[in-house]
């Protein structure tokens, strides 16, 4: 069984790691990766493990044709390869994600064993927070962070909805992969057998889009969820908004336009209300795991380099005025926010 990613990156090397080894461990075995215009060593750390055949590296077509948007460049360009259609599962992930199956031993064919009948599943983004992790450490993303939304509560403007990454079987015949969900030609929909994160099929739901998120009560976690890492520690946070947003560069932007921009995305994922353990079951295989990766000697200068570039990026965006501005208001709302404390009112009301 193949079971295939796509995965688009940009200055992710401290974390490549982890995140191959835990998704190799729970079953994904065909790992394509598409990387542009890296300066922390993320393209070439994705070479070694190409040279390895622990994955497929590419350069993101975006490079080639000058294009913006690297997520839909790629997008377009495996839509073009037979090679998706050769796959029996096939899923989109970023490297801030990572599948936690809630069932079985947490591998992909638990999942797929207690919902036999389904070939498209919905999993729901569980988003996490800082968590109260300040400082940028070399440890597993699934150890350090176990605080994150709250199961239930809205946090969209009073909608209560989830962001949605499917996994979805070659049976139900897409029309094409999008970066959320697959589309399907309108005479295939009545193929596609379609279930959310419980097991429970999904059929208020446009197949004939990309389906981005899902509205409560018609979203779930029980059998699986989408650990996503969506701002790592505090000061890892400053890493990413020096990337740039995946889609959308900082270039020539205001400053101030920047530091409203990267504070909404700030507000909108750290909320740190429930503390879920769920993945923690897999910590220690995992390290096993990573700590293999790391004998070899190409991949572990790589890798220490790695962090070592983002030690010190980190230390000279500390001196950037923009980016203590920034930080200044993060921290505020830090502490406005304790981890693991429900906004009052809601206290309250409970």
């Amino acid at each position: 069984m193949r079971i295939t990613s796509i995965t688009p990156m940009k200055n992710e090397a401290p974390f490549i790691l982890e995140w191959v080894a835990y998704h190799r461990m729970i079953g994904v075995n065909d790992i394509i990766v598409f990387s542009n215009d890296c300066t922390d060593g993320t393209n070439i750390m994705l070479e070694r493990l190409d040279e390895m055949g622990l994955l497929r590296h590419y350069p993101n077509p975006c490079m080639a044709m000058q294009k913006p948007k690297p997520h839909l460049q790629v997008i377009r360009y495996i839509n073009t390869s037979d090679r998706l259609r050769r796959s029996d599962w096939v899923v989109s992930l970023d490297v801030d994600e990572f599948i936690r199956v809630n069932t079985g031993k947490g591998h992909l064919e638990d999942l797929f064993n207690a919902v036999p009948d389904a070939n498209m599943i919905c999993m729901n983004q569980l988003n996490f927070g800082h968590g109260g992790v300040e400082a940028f450490e070399d440890d597993l993303l699934i150890k350090q962070f176990q605080y994150c939304w709250d199961y239930n509560r809205a946090y969209h403007r009073n909608l209560n909805r989830r962001g949605v990454k499917t996994i979805t079987h070659a049976s139900s015949n897409p029309k094409a992969w999008h970066n959320h969900s697959p589309i399907f030609h309108r005479k295939d929909v009545p193929n596609v057998h379609c279930v959310n994160g419980n097991g429970q099929p999904l059929e208020d739901v446009n197949l004939e889009k990309d389906i981005k998120s899902i509205l409560a009560p018609n979203y779930g976690f029980d059998l699986v969820q989408l650990n996503h890492y969506a701002l790592r520690a505090r000061d890892t946070f400053m890493l990413k908004v020096h990337r740039g947003n995946a889609n959308h560069a900082n270039d020539d932007k205001d400053p101030k336009d920047i530091i409203s921009e990267q504070m909404t995305y700030w507000r909108r994922y750290d909320n740190n209300h429930h503390h879920d353990t769920r993945i923690q079951s897999m910590v220690d295989d995992v390290a096993t795991a990573r700590d293999e990766l790391l004998k070899d000697p190409e991949l572990r200068q790589l890798h220490t380099a790695a962090v070592g570039i983002a030690q010190v990026r980190i230390a000279e965006l500390k001196e950037d005025k923009m980016m203590q501005a920034l930080m200044k208001r993060v921290r505020g709302f830090i502490k406005r926010h304790p981890v693991g404390v429900l906004p009052e009112a809601e206290v309250d009301a409970s």
